[in-house]
């Protein structure tokens, strides 16, 4: 029975920590920016998560915002059409599809695969990834609902929200903040 419920905790435990789904534990990273080493410690990781299971960061929240513009027939962009899809259909498009359909600030990819510059972007590029913070938008809202703009009411009344009028991200950035104040800057 012991061995049994043993064996139970440890698939559990495998599944739950699929390669790309949670921060290994004690895990930082380093990026040069030019002359600059970036070092985003552990503390910094798990603050923020992952894009499987996001902390302070939630790639839910962020992909319905790169999809409205994405999708939006007011923008200009590269071949003129707005993506036609739905919401489910973009958060499995490639990077090099999605990026034809974004205007700036979505210029970089939050799907990348290297955690180096997931983690820097995502604390970087406040007009793009600041939709992704867990305090600018509404923690009630269906962000399966490409209609939704939760940003408008974010979670923490202290900051202010997103302007509907403008295409980045330009509320507060309470979390994004606070994951910065994290990093080694060298």
């Amino acid at each position: 029975m012991r061995l049994a419920l043993s064996l139970l905790c440890c698939a559990l435990l495998c599944v739950s920590c699929e390669e790309g789904d949670t921060p290994e534990p004690g895990v930082s990273y380093e990026i040069a920016v030019g002359d600059t080493l970036i070092t985003i410690p552990a503390e910094a990781v798990n603050f923020a998560g992952t894009l499987g299971r996001g902390n302070h960061f939630v790639w839910d929240a962020y992909m319905l915002r790169e999809y409205q513009v994405a999708s939006n027939p007011n923008l200009p962009r590269e071949h003129g059409v707005p993506y036609q899809g739905t919401l489910e259909q973009w958060k499995n498009t490639s990077w090099t599809t999605r990026r034809s359909f974004l205007v700036p600030p979505y210029d970089h990819n939050v799907t990348t695969t290297s955690p180096e510059a997931f983690y820097y972007m995502i604390g970087t590029y406040a007009e793009q990834f600041g939709y992704g913070w867990v305090d600018t938008y509404d923690p009630e809202a269906n962000l399966w609902d490409s209609a939704l703009r939760p940003w408008l009411h974010p979670a923490d009344s202290t900051l202010l929200p997103d302007n509907p009028g403008t295409i980045g991200f330009d509320g507060g950035l309470g979390d994004m903040a606070e994951y910065r104040a994290m990093w080694v800057v060298e």
